[in-house]
């Protein structure tokens, strides 16, 4: 077997021998499809005949690169490649030809309703200017072609509608407006064989969803991945295998290379203060502006078988294979399937920051997760009942926190004492602050509670801070932060927490402070 790879397009030229050998895309099925984040690589096999010289491909979505077609070929030779787009015969997934199939008789059924209508019309046009006749009959005709004329109205009307509710549909896939493509490869074919060809192409996605479950009791989570796919690529994805990787490709990649630091100073410029402007310029340049600013425009930042997929950690990303063949059709639904579920032993607490909010956060902390893990959004359950989603960044250096709601049993309470600014001398100024958190636990349990308070950290070398706790902390950093105060309490039920803090500002009188 030879099996060589090249990357070489030319233009069609008639020197090459002109029989064709043209392929359709069920004939070239695609085998594999590896989903990245915000694209896909579309790997599918070209058969060859022996004696063939020219191998067409039709019907290809004209969405892709072509600069990054690559090829592979097994007992045959290329000497050429070319392609060549055309507005016609636009490809598209099953469910985009159903609706433009649907839409294009109903234009047909709104252009007979309209023709009915303008019949009835010039029917009556013409009762009208009629001078001689039976007036009971005319007013018959007149009366049935006013009924029709109100039949075929409401009819267009409801078909109208109909109309926008599919287009409507169609312009959500987007995959119509693709034109097509066609490959030809311009073979030396002695014996059978094929062409592997592989490209990547745009509005294929695939992003991972968590669903954390809590089980407070066993203190223990049950994580799920899952991955939630899309493609509007223009071509169903049918019987393929499937790989989700979170590498990313990019089209263009730019050189990185070290650059010089330039620092400069200037010396401080005079102020000059403009002159007043007359006030008949003043409103001419007030209703310029607001002038400019109405013309501005703001622009907005738009019983199947799953799967089971298996892991693989590479170099620079991770990978998930399975060996079942899935489909994956051309359309604007999105796909959930699952990976893989895990159980974690926890770490359970009662997280209270009275600083930045009044209310207390059951926490669980698991161990630090590997690369397998990537980041996305985390559905949150505890015991059974959905709290809420977020964010998750995993990071491999620290252990993953997860907020599973609101303890209501826990009560925070943060008593203001002193908040008093005294004047010390003629420039200078302090605010001294006290305060006092109680925290209660309602629970007919004991509860861990980790208290946490940031200690004030000054920006300028005029303000100073000073501050002292009542009790000391069982931690002055958190995660690596320093200057974080944590302590640690076990509450027994109803026992109570109080906690005195202290905050001394000291700053020049004439500036402001901002912060306390």
């Amino acid at each position: 077997m030879k099996i060589t790879s090249t990357l070489l397009f030319v233009p069609l030229y008639s020197a090459l021998s002109t029989t064709v050998y043209a392929l359709s895309l069920s004939e070239a099925p695609i085998q594999q499809v590896t989903l990245y984040p915000n694209s896909a690589k579309i790997e599918r096999s070209i058969p060859v005949k022996a004696g063939e010289h020219l191998v067409t491909l039709d019907g290809l979505p004209a969405n892709f690169d072509i600069s990054q077609l690559q090829y592979q070929t097994s007992n045959i030779d290329v000497n050429a490649v070319s392609h060549q787009d055309s507005a016609l015969n636009k490809p598209a997934g099953q469910e985009s030809h159903q609706l433009k199939n649907e839409i294009k008789l109903l234009e047909t059924q709104i252009s007979a309703q309209r023709a009915i209508i303008q019949a009835a019309e010039l029917q009556n046009k013409f009762l009208t200017n009629l001078t001689t006749g039976s007036g009971t009959k005319v007013r018959n005709q007149a009366y049935d072609a006013f009924i029709a004329i109100d039949a075929a109205t409401q009819q267009k009307k409801e078909l109208e509608q109909r109309h926008r509710e599919l287009q409507q549909d169609l312009n959500a896939i987007g995959d119509h407006q693709f034109n097509q493509r066609s490959l030809k490869f311009y073979v030396q074919a002695a014996q059978k064989g094929e062409i592997k060809i592989s490209y990547i192409v745009p509005y294929a996605r695939w992003q991972p969803i968590y669903k954390a479950e809590l089980n407070s009791a066993q203190k223990q989570i049950t994580l799920t991945r899952m991955a939630m796919l899309s493609q509007k690529t223009g071509e169903d994805w049918n019987n393929v295998k499937l790989v989700l990787s979170t590498a990313q490709p990019q089209g263009q990649v730019r050189q990185v290379t070290p650059e010089p630091w330039s620092v400069n100073y200037y010396e401080p410029t005079p102020i000059i203060r403009p002159a007043p402007v007359p006030m008949a310029a003043y409103a001419m340049t007030k209703e310029r502006k607001s002038i400019e600013m109405d013309n501005t425009v703001e622009v907005e930042a738009a019983a199947p078988q799953f799967p089971e997929f298996e892991a693989n950690e590479l170099n620079y990303s991770a990978e998930f294979r399975t060996d079942t063949k899935t489909s994956l059709a051309s359309s604007q639904q999105q796909i959930y399937l699952p990976l893989k579920t895990e159980q974690f032993p926890v770490a359970l607490s009662v997280w209270v920051i009275p600083r930045q909010s009044p209310q207390a956060t059951i926490n669980a902390e698991l161990s630090t997760l590997d690369n397998n893990w990537p980041s996305g959004m985390v559905k949150l359950y505890r015991d059974g009942d959905y709290i809420g989603q977020r964010a998750w960044n995993n990071s491999p250096d620290e252990k993953l926190n997860m907020n599973f709601g609101v303890d209501e049993q826990i009560q925070v309470k943060v008593v203001d004492l002193v908040d008093k600014k005294n004047m010390m001398g003629k420039t200078q100024a302090e605010t001294l602050q006290k305060q006092q958190y109680v925290i209660q636990n309602l629970h007919n349990y004991p509860v861990q509670v980790s208290l946490f308070d940031a200690v004030p950290q000054s920006r300028q070398s005029q303000l100073s801070t000073q501050s002292s706790y009542s009790i000391k902390p069982s931690t002055t950093t958190w995660q690596g932060q320093p200057n974080i105060n944590q302590w640690i309490i076990a509450l027994a039920p109803q026992q109570k927490f109080q906690l005195q803090l202290e905050h001394l500002f000291k700053y020049p009188s004439k500036g402001h402070t901002s912060g306390f």
